[in-house]
């Protein structure tokens, strides 16, 4: 058994988009609060955060409507799954990302084959958040 203290519970901030980067928002709720929290064993970042994927382009390992856990704690190397926040427009996107020309770009690939990847300039990219966990049902026609 976990200590009750072993697992805490960890802001569902709203969606990230799994396809083009989209607007974000945060719902105007401040740091570490939200109307909905999931737990997760294991991540004791107190920034850690989740956000259900919206989208398709990171099929097959990511599936509309996964929540998935990120933690700033947690070292971005290249070919990490990451939320993405872009400067320009405050956009958000879920993408693995490849850091490219010394790290002075940063490639956003989808895991999907329909989409092209992006290529943009480290400068613009606000925000880099490893993805720690990913929760799923494992039936979709299961009721919990």
């Amino acid at each position: 058994f976990l200590p009750l203290n072993a697992v805490r519970g960890i802001p569902l901030i709203n969606r990230v988009a799994a396809g083009y980067p989209t607007e974000f928002t945060d719902l105007d709720f401040p740091a570490r609060i939200a109307d909905e929290y999931v737990s997760c064993p294991d991540v004791t970042d107190p920034d850690a955060f989740a956000a259900r994927v919206v989208g398709d382009s990171m099929q097959p390992e990511y599936r509309e409507g996964d929540i998935v856990v990120f933690s700033p704690a947690m070292p971005t190397v290249s070919g990490s799954d990451c939320f993405v926040r872009l400067e320009r427009d405050d956009q958000t996107t879920f993408k693995r990302v490849y850091f490219e020309e010394e790290g002075m770009m940063i490639r956003l690939q989808p895991l999907n084959g329909a989409y092209p990847p992006k290529v943009v300039p480290r400068e613009e990219v606000a925000g880099l958040y490893a993805a720690a966990y990913v929760m799923r049902k494992v039936r979709r026609d299961s009721a919990i």
